[in-house]
């Protein structure tokens, strides 16, 4: 049984509109749990990427630094991801002590448009200081529809 819920909504002159369906599809999933405490988190949904986006990353960003490194472009983007995009983990005991701390990287497809064209300067960036790679910018159009 899942532990969370996830349905969209939306605000109408400052108040939340929530379907029906969902509504129904919301009551359905919780009926069965007792008397308890739940997180209710509301955000404000931001438009994902596009498929010119996501095509300008694989094609040139990736591209670029895959071929200087020799290295595949699934392990660049791993790379990537973990330079740019961190995720901390922490490994407890059942006592709640450190075993041990790892940093794996985190997901591109969480990333908004405009999280993802900033992921993609930050990746240019690097490799211009660091790789002495200079990656095309991309089309100005395809900032405004990452």
């Amino acid at each position: 049984m899942p532990k969370t819920y996830t349905f969209t909504a939306h605000i109408e002159d400052g108040r939340l509109k929530v379907g029906l369906r969902a509504l129904q599809l919301l009551r359905e999933a919780v009926k069965g749990w007792r008397r308890c405490p739940v997180t209710v988190t509301i955000e404000k949904q931001h438009a994902t990427r596009s498929l010119n986006a996501n095509a300008y990353y694989w094609g040139v960003v990736v591209a670029y630094i895959a071929e200087h490194t020799g290295h595949t472009p699934e392990e660049t983007h791993a790379v990537l991801k973990t330079m740019f995009l961190p995720k901390r983990l922490a490994m407890l005991g059942r006592n709640g002590e450190l075993h041990q701390e790892l940093v794996i990287g985190g997901s591109t497809t969480t990333l908004n448009k405009v999280e993802f064209y900033e992921f993609c300067e930050r990746i240019r960036e690097f490799a211009r200081e660091k790789l002495d790679v200079d990656i095309p910018a991309p089309d100005p159009a395809w900032r405004e529809a990452a």
